[in-house]
């Protein structure tokens, strides 16, 4: 089962004058190898510089995700504890059959 959380990611768009959009993003639990808490866009959420609707209390988390023999990072929206909970709800689910 998937499970939904936001993603900080960069703005393409030059005219935009946050260089960062929020979107969503659905994570396979099983695939995700590690979690480590992303200081470099909460202190930028800090100056306002992430997205005008964030609190700047928010934390945040980078995600390392497996693609076979390599790995892909995002940051999403969370302290690493808060993720590694919602990551692991999904997972404990018993299949009926």
């Amino acid at each position: 089962m998937l499970v939904r959380l936001t993603e900080v990611c960069m703005n393409g768009a030059v005219t935009m004058p946050n260089n960062y959009i929020l979107r969503e993003v659905f994570i396979n639990p099983e695939h995700v190898i590690m979690i480590r808490e992303e200081k470099r866009i909460q202190e930028l959420n800090e100056q306002g510089l992430v997205a005008s609707e964030l609190d700047t209390a928010h934390r945040f988390s980078k995600l390392t995700i497996n693609r076979g023999h390599a790995g892909t990072e995002i940051v999403v929206i969370g302290a690493p504890d808060t993720v590694e909970t919602k990551l692991q709800q999904n997972t404990n689910q018993l299949l009926r059959g």
